[in-house]
């Protein structure tokens, strides 16, 4: 078995189930929405420290479809192309994809790993970035969603937590 180094990137502020293609080395067929919600949010109802920056506790995420349907489409990108950014292919940031699905965000932020077997994974390399847990601990993000896709690449797994606060919240 080839093992891979973890590769993090953050983009604190811009701006399903998630399904992949249920091969060996591919991500999952399906993580259950509620086993993310639960993760994140038992996080979020603890106070943490960030690197050095301390939060204070922070309600619940919902899961939103429109987030979850960009980070599938972003996630994609990235295991098409190999690589890891924020900017999509066709030069669209995080604000711009989400605007085309409909979800008009007053704040966003979108953390992205590459490499990690598991939504557990991509979690634990999360919470020990600084960057990472401070969008993970937000107290301005009301919802989230997140998306996993495979590829033939370095990094074989890709994924994309996609947060925000809509401007009707």
């Amino acid at each position: 078995m080839c093992f891979r180094f973890p590769l993090v990137l953050l983009l604190s502020v811009l701006a399903g189930p998630v399904f992949g293609q249920g091969a060996a080395g591919a991500c999952p067929a399906k993580l259950e929405i509620e086993q993310v919600l639960n993760q994140l949010n038992s996080y979020r109802a603890q106070a943490q420290v960030c690197g050095q920056q301390p939060f204070v506790t922070a309600e619940p995420l919902r899961w939103e479809a429109r987030l979850e349907q960009a980070a599938q489409g972003h996630a994609n990108e990235l295991a098409q192309g190999d690589q890891l950014k924020h900017l999509g292919s066709s030069g669209r940031n995080l604000r711009e994809r989400l605007r085309a699905t409909g979800y008009l965000a007053f704040r966003v932020g979108e953390n992205l790993a590459a490499g990690q077997e598991s939504w557990d994974e991509a979690l634990q390399t999360w919470i020990v970035s600084a960057k990472h847990c401070e969008n993970i601990m937000q107290v301005d993000f009301r919802d989230v969603a997140l998306a996993c896709a495979s590829g033939p690449g370095k990094y074989g797994r890709y994924w994309v937590l996609n947060l925000g606060r809509s401007v009707q919240d």
